[in-house]
């Protein structure tokens, strides 16, 4: 499915405000990059509420620049429905992780469950800690910090 410059491959998660898709993105040049496509849900499309948090998540996230976030590459509107381009992490999300672990009767080895913890602490101590180009802080404070937002790279 075409949205704008962006072939919409697959729908990957769908939450309360915004449905989010991997995507590919094709240069003139036919260089081609995986991405993920965070939109407003059609029936939120104008609810100028959900456009101001998702500006303001954009505006945010484009300002942070740490290996345990998802970099955002563009903020922008198609056919009245505003969308955020960001990095496609190539792997699970913890909660599939856990849930197959679960599923196979399978703990997660310590060692394994401290370093994501470890890492999921890293990049919000950043996020805290971040401040803009003239040194204010940006208050940032993630609220839905859950295992389907925790993604594992397989890379």
């Amino acid at each position: 499915m075409r949205f704008g410059g962006y072939e919409l491959i697959e729908k990957i998660g769908v939450g309360g405000m915004a449905e989010v898709y991997r995507a590919r993105a094709t240069s003139s040049e036919g260089i081609e990059r995986t991405l993920v496509i965070k939109k407003i849900l059609p029936e939120h499309a104008a609810n100028h509420s959900f456009i101001r948090m998702l500006v303001a998540e954009a505006r945010v996230s484009s300002l942070l620049d740490h290996t345990n976030i998802v970099q955002v590459f563009e903020l922008g509107e198609i056919d009245q429905q505003y969308y955020i381009a960001m990095e496609y992490v190539p792997g699970p999300d913890l909660l599939a992780v856990l849930t197959a672990a679960t599923r196979a009767h399978l703990r997660v080895p310590l060692d394994l469950a401290l370093f994501i913890v470890s890492e999921i602490c890293n990049g919000l101590d950043y996020a805290h800690k971040a401040t803009d180009d003239q040194g204010r802080p940006l208050n940032v404070v993630h609220r839905d910090i859950s295992p389907s937002n925790i993604l594992m790279s397989d890379q």
